[in-house]
């Protein structure tokens, strides 16, 4: 069963690495036919909202982001042949033969994307076995350190929700636990032994707000036979015995940030690069007569300093809409004021003097500056009074003709 398990796992985990793999941006326009049609495909999921996650490239966050840590409280016991005493609850907590005893742990960690992470546990309890007369084999304690890996079950069938309230994760980990008879406080007493153990659970969370996490929490370990003192084991259990915890928990996240999709390039953007790549290479080239002494070259103009500016954010024509291949713009002017805490940024819409009246125009340039401001404040947390924003409509246009349809960020002086 356990070996099935791991199976089990070790499959989830390939599916997502080659999800990953098919969506990732460089292999996304390799150029043939063929590789056109798998890019197609990863555009058309990749901006469906309905897409789960695991079906998603995610951009990677920073080092320092998405950090965990939990603390947890509980009850556990040992499973084994001589142990079972789950039809007796009325035996379950007494001090002498119950099966329950108290249990805690921390563990900190990090998510990697909106599926999977990675976990380090430190866990502590103690249990009490028996023979086959009932009678104890005497009270041990236990230490365990695990590694673990994290697999959010949501966010792996379903799409990615930052704000959702429930959202289940399953851990599979190895490490090391020592364990030592008689309530001894020394984990490295001659009486105690370590066993290399597997670690199998399932978290169910409850999200409070961005920063806190409550958790129920169920783990089991699988041990060494003679974990529970008993020189004979019983065939039923074999090789193994079990501890089992039931915990209840609170989780601190550090440095939460909302996972974004990683940009898809738009379709229309790498058919007008082609054809300006084309244009400069069909214009003709304007040679001298071997008799003519060609003019001196013109010194080039030294353009004025402008204004800093940040990546851009392009929306298709006629529409106010940040599209998800744009998300990563906004977010590169929300990571500059957050590391720029004195900063402030001017947000500078345009309009297609092709397309529309000027009226409508200004109207749309206005609502796209807008919409960038608006989800700076509520998707990043930024303040409003930071934001300078502009609407110049199609009067303006320092832009070449396929890049009009855009707002522009600048950083103020």
């Amino acid at each position: 069963m356990k070996n099935l398990f791991l199976i089990a796992v070790f499959l989830l985990s390939v599916l997502s690495a080659s999800a990953q793999k098919e969506l990732a941006v460089e292999n996304q326009y390799p150029g043939d036919e063929r590789a056109q049609e798998v890019y197609q495909r990863a555009v058309d999921k990749q901006r469906n909202s309905k897409t789960s996650a695991v079906r998603t490239t995610w951009l990677a966050n920073k080092p320092n982001s998405n950090w965990f840590l939990s603390i947890k409280a509980g009850m556990g016991g040992v499973l084994s042949d001589k142990n079972v005493r789950i039809g007796q609850p009325w035996k379950w907590f007494d001090e002498r033969s119950g099966f329950w005893h108290p249990t805690g742990g921390l563990a900190v960690g990090k998510w990697f994307s909106p599926v999977w992470g990675l976990r380090l546990d430190a866990d502590y309890g103690h249990v009490q076995s028996f023979d086959e007369n009932k009678v104890t084999n005497g009270r041990s304690r236990y230490y365990a350190g695990t590694g673990n890996f994290l697999i959010n079950l949501k966010n792996l069938f379903l799409p990615y929700n930052p704000k959702g309230f429930f959202n289940p994760v399953l851990n599979v980990g190895v490490g090391v636990l020592h364990s030592n008879k008689d309530y001894g406080w020394n984990p490295f007493e001659k009486e105690g032994f370590y066993n290399v153990t597997e670690k199998f659970g399932l978290q169910l969370n409850f999200r409070l707000c961005d920063a806190w996490n409550f958790f129920v929490d169920g783990q089991t370990w699988f041990v060494n036979k003679h974990f529970d003192q008993n020189p004979k084991p019983h065939k039923t259990f074999g090789n193994t015995d079990m501890i089992l915890n039931g915990t209840l928990g609170f989780t601190y996240n550090f440095n939460f940030r909302h996972f974004i999709k990683a940009p898809i390039y738009d379709q229309e953007e790498i058919d007008a690069l082609n054809r300006e790549i084309n244009e400069l290479r069909n214009r003709p080239q304007v040679v001298c007569p071997p008799v003519v002494k060609c003019p001196d070259p013109v010194p080039p103009v030294v353009p004025e300093v402008k204004k800093e500016e940040l990546s851009p954010v392009f929306f298709a024509k006629g529409s106010s809409a940040v599209r998800d291949n744009q998300l990563i713009s906004v977010a590169n002017a929300a990571e500059y004021l957050i590391n720029n805490p004195d900063a402030k940024l001017e947000v500078a819409s345009y309009a297609d003097k092709n397309t529309g009246t000027p009226s409508f125009n200004m109207q749309l340039s206005k609502k796209r500056s807008d919409a960038v401001a608006d989800m700076l404040v509520n998707k990043f947390g930024i303040d409003k009074k930071r934001l300078v924003l502009k609407h110049y409509g199609d009067t303006v246009q320092p832009f070449a003709e396929n890049d009009q349809n855009r707002v522009s960020i600048f950083v103020l002086p």
